[in-house]
């Protein structure tokens, strides 16, 4: 462990919680926090075969490398609600104005594209990175507006190829609209949310205890393959089985888009790669294993390496 101060653990009292979170498919809880006027959405981490996955190490891991990243995100804690594990996420400023809602991808697409089916949660290939695109130019309008909103998403999209986050479904980005009588509508796209499918953080760290054990070379290629194994949530086509790879889809998309991802580019290349380890040095002991906290910074490195050595 590193000497830096590590992430506090915040435990949630149960008077705190406020209502539960229909959308999506964990267990989630609207929690007041004491001195915030904002609410924070509590989510528990999963189980599986037995053991707590790292999902609320994950969470907090992706938020803190969009902040290096200078991505805008919501602001994530690790928690525990009534020894339960966890991550809360802070409600978006923006949507204390009642005039301002959250209007999210399946909703925007399900617009513009003929017959894009919002409901459906998985294996939705028609939610393809030129479908998005597509739906980025229905909703802005203006040459500006449209620049702005593409550069973000292609944000995202470095985001999460730096992390390997598999979930950005048609529900996990969105755009911010306000709309009034006096200013009509204004529209940006909203921070990215919901990072915690990333980072081999549903492993078991017995397996990945015995990747890293391997000898130096046969472990690079582990985590080379176990980086480009993953399928995430936006597809390259419509007629593909599986999600694109984060990593080689922001790869391919960089070299189809370099405009919207310069600026991604000089971000990625000021990056210094111990400030990555030191992230996820500070989640706690009792938060994480020691196999899954190596192996995911091991994955960091490989991450970095591959976008910043990308063709231009």
């Amino acid at each position: 462990m590193t000497s830096r101060a590590i992430y506090p653990v915040i435990e949630i009292k149960s008077a705190w919680v406020r209502s539960d979170e229909q959308m999506g498919s964990k267990n989630k809880y609207w929690i007041d926090l004491p001195h915030d006027t904002q609410p924070w959405l509590f989510k528990f981490s999963r189980e599986s075969a037995g053991r707590i996955t790292g999902e609320h190490w994950a969470e907090k891991v992706g938020a803190e490398i969009a902040t290096w990243l200078e991505v805008p995100h919501a602001r994530v804690e690790l928690a525990r609600l009534e020894g339960a594990w966890g991550a809360i996420s802070r409600r978006f400023d923006e949507l204390s104005d009642d005039n301002t809602e959250l209007v999210h991808g399946n909703d925007i697409l399900a617009g513009c594209v003929i017959g894009y089916d919002r409901d459906k949660q998985h294996q939705q290939s028609d939610h393809t990175l030129s479908n998005v695109i597509r739906g980025i130019h229905a909703v802005f309008t203006e040459e500006h507006a449209r620049r702005d909103a593409l550069m973000a998403f292609a944000g995202y999209l470095v985001l999460d190829a730096l992390i390997l986050n598999t979930d950005r479904h048609h529900e996990n980005w969105a755009v911010l609209r306000r709309t009034s009588m006096a200013d009509g509508i204004h529209q940006c796209m909203a921070p990215s949310f919901d990072h915690a499918s990333c980072l081999a953080r549903n492993e078991p760290p017995s397996r990945l205890g015995q990747w890293l054990a391997q000898p130096s070379t046969v472990k690079n290629g582990r985590v080379a393959w176990y980086a480009e194994r993953g399928e995430g949530g936006i597809y390259q086509n419509k007629m593909d089985k599986k999600g694109a790879n984060p990593l080689e889809l922001a790869i391919a998309a960089m070299t189809r888009w370099p405009a919207y991802f310069a600026p991604w580019r000089d971000k990625l290349a000021g990056l210094d790669k111990k400030a990555l380890m030191v992230v996820v040095d500070r989640i706690p002991d009792q938060v994480i294993a020691p196999e899954s906290r190596h192996f995911a910074q091991a994955l960091l490195g490989h991450t970095l390496d591959r976008l910043t050595s990308a063709p231009t």
